[in-house]
């Protein structure tokens, strides 16, 4: 009887992982690559996926050279091939130059590969049959998110210090995880206008936007890291930079997305007397960005 018992419960235990293995809800990221002709075009991607039964729903986001765009999807998930299957939806063409360039209706293929490593839906969207020969195929391996354990310590705030700020850069702080540098140029860059500042420094204070949910961030100055893997929360974490009269970048990269996706930050900055109240939003395909310039200071007369 016992050995039966066992034998029931092993049985389930192995359903209940297969089951849970099965489903492609959660979020997803990944790069379209498309190669036509010797042409080559990158789609960095965002899908955000709900399952019910084998019916699936959720959102596409995209950006494409500087472009951004979201469209909503809907298909069908085989749990015994492992196949999703998305209906027609438009893809902006690998040769438009702006929002207003040619769609391709597009269709999507994908098969879900499950290991210790990761998940992931690997295939492609596929133009319709009427666009075959002006819609080339994008292939893509959308890599699910996972967030990262929630950190025990909430590191004391951070100052970087400025001694001569008209020639002093700031202040990079070595990281045993240098691939974050590497990471931060794989991903899109908001293009913000820039801030002109009567100021030669900046005071930056970031704080969770929202619920504290564990948003952990990277934090860059003119793509040069500062502060690797720091937990946003109610406490800031506060860096004080230089400022020169070229375009000067404060950038935030996302290490994980927290409970409630995607990454926020509420970024409070002083520029003399001046005072900003501005929110950055990053995820694993774009990067945060706020745009700071120093008004040339003009010789007073004689």
């Amino acid at each position: 009887m016992r050995k039966n018992l066992t034998l029931v419960l092993t049985l389930l235990f192995f359903s209940i992982i297969k089951i849970s293995a099965q489903k492609v809800t959660g979020d997803w990221y990944g790069v379209g690559s498309i190669s036509n002709k010797g042409e080559q075009s990158n789609y960095l991607s965002e899908l955000v996926l709900t399952q019910k039964g084998n019916k699936v729903t959720g959102q596409f986001n995209y950006f494409f050279k500087s472009m951004s765009v979201t469209n909503k999807v809907s298909g069908t998930f085989d749990e015994n091939t492992r196949t999703l299957e998305l209906k027609l939806m438009p893809f902006i063409n690998y040769k438009a130059s702006n929002l207003q360039g040619a769609d391709c209706p597009m269709e999507g293929s994908f098969t879900l590969r499950v290991s210790k490593v990761e998940s992931s839906l690997y295939g492609q969207f596929n133009p319709s049959l009427a666009y075959r020969y002006t819609c080339p195929a994008i292939t893509i391996k959308f890599v699910k998110a996972v967030n990262k354990p929630k950190e025990e310590v909430i590191k004391e705030e951070i100052e970087v210090p400025v001694n001569d700020v008209t020639e002093e850069a700031p202040k990079v702080i070595p990281t045993p995880n240098a691939e974050v540098t590497a990471e931060l140029i794989t991903r899109a860059f908001e293009a913000p206008p820039v801030i002109e500042v009567d100021a030669d420094s900046l005071k930056v204070s970031l704080y969770d936007n929202g619920d504290v949910d564990n948003d952990t961030i990277s934090f860059f100055y003119n793509r040069k890291l500062i502060s690797a893997k720091q937990m946003l929360s109610t406490k800031a974490l506060t860096y004080t930079l230089p400022l020169d009269t070229t375009i000067n970048e404060i950038s935030m990269f996302a290490e994980n997305l927290g409970t409630i996706a995607p990454n926020t930050a509420l970024a409070i900055i002083y520029a003399g007397e001046e005072r900003f109240e501005l929110n950055m939003t990053s995820n694993f395909i774009k990067n945060a960005a706020i745009r700071f310039r120093r008004k040339p200071k003009t010789e007073e007369a004689k």
